[in-house]
C-alpha cells in the first residue's frame, strides 16, 4: 500500500511539473507576444496594415505622437521583458516567479487600457485579448 500512495505521489509530482513547465513556457511567448506592441509603437512593423496604435490614445490625447510612440514603446518592452523573466521563473519554480509574473501582467494590462483609443471595434488589435489572457495569469498565480 505504501508503493502504490508513493507511485501516486510521484505521478502527481511529475504532472505538476509539467504543468509549471508549460505554464512558464506560455508566459513567456505570451510576453513576446506583448513585445510586438513595442516594435508596432516604433513603427518598425504594422501589426495590422493601416493600424495607427499607440497614436489617438483616449487618456493621453495631449501627448504629442512621437512622444507616445516613445512611452508606449519603453514602457511595453520593460514590461514585457519583466513578463519573460516572470515566465523564466515559473518554469524554474523559483519563489520570486510567481509575483513578478503578476506584477508584469497588471501592468501590462494597465498599459493597454492607458493606451488605448476607446473604439471597441477595434479593441483587439490594441491588446483586448491580451489583457484577458493577462487576467486569466493572474488568477491561475494566485489560485497555485
Amino acid at each position: 500500500r505504501v508503493r502504490t500512495l508513493r507511485g501516486d505521489l510521484v505521478v502527481c509530482h511529475r504532472l505538476g511539473r509539467a504543468m509549471r513547465y508549460a505554464a512558464g513556457v506560455f508566459v513567456v511567448l505570451h510576453a513576446l507576444v506583448h513585445a510586438m506592441y513595442a516594435g508596432q509603437a516604433l513603427r518598425w512593423f504594422e501589426l495590422r496594415e493601416g493600424m495607427a496604435w499607440p497614436l489617438g490614445a483616449r487618456l493621453l490625447s495631449s501627448v504629442s505622437d512621437n512622444n507616445l510612440r516613445v512611452f508606449a514603446a519603453i514602457t511595453i518592452g520593460i514590461a514585457s521583458v519583466t513578463l519573460v523573466a516572470g515566465g523564466v521563473g515559473i518554469f524554474l519554480d523559483a519563489t520570486w516567479g510567481g509575483g513578478v509574473t503578476v506584477a508584469a501582467a497588471i501592468v501590462l494590462s494597465l498599459l493597454h487600457l492607458l493606451l488605448w483609443d476607446g473604439d471597441l471595434g477595434t479593441s483587439p488589435d490594441q491588446g483586448l485579448y491580451g489583457v484577458i489572457i493577462n487576467l486569466v495569469i493572474v488568477a491561475w498565480v494566485v489560485g497555485r
